[in-house]
């Protein structure tokens, strides 16, 4: 045998050299499922065996034999650029504003209450005034009399 006729294997875990001509049927251990990495496990689908290290995971023997493959797997195709976005000469950065001076007069923003907020607003007045109303009969205990610590 000489090396110019070794060919590699391209089975998943197998990665031996062979020659073609004198390769039997069931020569080749290689794994017949796909590689699982989840979390910090790395498995193959076909087997139960799982570890954390990756080394471990590359030398996990096959679970299926059959025979060689010499074809290459092939690789799966890029997603190709979207062309969407305008190229980076065209965006204009936003134009910047010039800084009041510290001895400049402040100026009050207008503020504006939307009506939700308004509405509760007013359901929380209505509840503070109930508040007061039950503090005022002696329903509640007087200040550092509570029976549990958490309840102030």
């Amino acid at each position: 045998m000489t090396a110019d006729k070794m060919v590699l294997c391209y089975n998943k875990g197998c990665g031996k050299e062979f020659n073609p001509k004198e390769a039997t049927d069931d020569e080749c251990v290689y794994h017949c499922g796909a590689p699982v990495f989840h979390d910090a496990y790395k498995s193959w689908s076909c087997c139960e065996k799982k570890t954390t290290d990756f080394t471990e995971f590359l030398n996990i023997k096959g679970c299926c034999k059959g025979k060689h493959n010499n074809v290459k797997p092939a690789e799966p195709a890029k997603a190709e650029e979207k062309e969407s976005c305008p190229p980076p000469e065209s965006v204009k950065p936003p134009e910047r504003m010039e800084r009041p001076s510290a001895d400049a007069p402040l100026v009050p923003l207008p503020t504006s209450i939307s009506a939700s907020l308004r509405k509760l607003l007013n359901n929380l007045a209505v509840s503070d005034k109930s508040e007061e109303t039950v503090t005022k009969r002696g329903d509640l205990p007087a200040e550092g009399v509570w029976k549990r610590k958490g309840g102030r």
